[in-house]
């Protein structure tokens, strides 16, 4: 039997887990045993911490696997390609790793190859700020967290001071990024790159709580633009992948589109998206088994032929956002809409819900497929009531 090593097993790998199971492949899942969902399901668990990379290499060495991967995880990716590439396997480069889970240098390769960014600095103050060009609105974020966390829009220098401190405090080497707003439309493109070729599968459509943290309300696939600019937007994310150096696996590339239809790359993971974007929605739109694909190439037996998007559904998810509070009902009416495929509730009755500021702190969420229309949010899907 085929052995697959798998970094995490929180909600994001769960799905890897159990395409893997159905595959009929051997897991060997390391994680912390805290919200360790996966590990009832894996092969063999190992409570070990997925940025111990050390630790995990020597029990990777014993178990002899024929793959190593982890999605919609940039932490997780440091460990996996330097796992595979100390065995032998298939993974991308350490510097390619180095430039996709860093925001400051992957703005560094992008810019140097002429690819489309938002101007930005790398700042740990404000006064640094006043001097160099950039003009206001800004974003400042974390180079090196994802889901949202410790991003923020300011609009005057007044408000730098704090938002650096908030995006140093979720930063773990401490670094903070701060560039132009771009006032646009945010999407993201989910590829799978085989041998330094790359294919892209699907365009989607975000909506977020907009300003100040951007946290993501819903995604949907396929995005609404026309066959030109979805084009336009593949050769972009094409040559910034080469530029990065991304040759095996999977990537998710987050772009804004202007009203002029212009174009500007804000942050590239060579990894899948999360939000159920890489481990649900891109098949339920496409009927193309992304999953099995990334797992495939880990294992080094890829085909690019089984590359095909002959499907054209629909397919979307909504998060939900309480009012702060304590939790007093939940309410899940999922099973009265034909088009909701799947209904995640990650909260209970007595529990305080605060602001929301960041995507993992989301409390619920459902998936939707449409064969005819994107699935418009209905407030009666899933409540969540709250008071206080």
């Amino acid at each position: 039997m085929k052995k697959l090593i798998i970094i995490g097993a929180n909600n994001f790998q769960l799905p890897l887990i159990l395409k893997a199971k159905e595959m009929n492949i051997e897991t060997h899942v390391f994680a912390w045993e805290e919200g360790a969902v996966g590990k009832g399901v894996a092969s063999k668990f190992y409570p070990i911490s997925i940025t111990e990379k050390e630790q995990i290499l020597a029990e990777a060495r014993k178990i002899e696997p024929d793959g190593i991967i982890s999605i919609g995880s940039d932490l997780a990716m440091i460990t996996v390609n330097y796992v595979a590439n100390e065995l032998g396997l298939t993974a991308n480069s350490a510097t390619c790793t180095e430039v996709t889970t860093n925001k400051f240098l992957m703005r560094q390769v992008l810019d140097v190859s002429d690819m489309p960014c938002p101007k930005f600095i790398l700042s740990n103050s404000s006064e640094e700020i006043l001097n160099c060009g950039l003009k206001f609105p800004m974003i400042v974020k974390p180079t090196d967290r994802s889901g949202s966390r410790g991003v923020t829009k300011v609009q005057t220098h007044d408000e730098l001071e704090s938002a650096i401190k908030r995006a140093k405090s979720e930063s773990f080497n401490q670094e903070v990024i701060v560039e132009e707003f771009v006032v646009g439309q945010e999407f993201s493109v989910e590829s799978v790159s085989w041998k330094g070729e790359h294919y892209v599968l699907q365009i989607t459509e975000k909506e977020t709580t907009g300003a100040p943290y951007f946290v993501e309300k819903a995604q949907h696939q396929p995005a609404n633009i026309s066959t030109e600019l979805q084009q336009e937007v593949a050769e972009i994310v094409k040559a910034s992948l080469s530029a990065l150096g991304v040759q095996d696996g999977a990537s998710h590339s987050e772009i804004f589109i202007t009203s002029e239809n212009k174009i500007f790359i804000t942050e590239i993971g060579a990894r899948m998206g999360g939000d159920y974007i890489g481990s649900n929605l891109v098949e339920l739109s496409t009927g193309f088994d992304f999953l099995k694909a990334v797992i495939e190439i880990a294992m080094g037996n890829f085909d690019p032929k089984s590359i095909r998007l002959d499907q054209n559904a629909y397919s979307g998810v909504y998060f939900i956002f309480p009012k702060p509070g304590k939790i007093t009902q939940i309410i899940n009416n999922s099973s009265d809409f034909a088009e909701i495929v799947q209904c995640d509730i990650q909260c209970a009755i007595g529990e305080n819900i605060s602001e929301i500021k960041e995507s993992g702190k989301r409390p619920a969420a459902y998936i939707y497929r449409s064969e005819t229309e994107r699935f418009v949010a209905q407030s009666t899907v899933v409540e969540i009531v709250t008071e206080g």
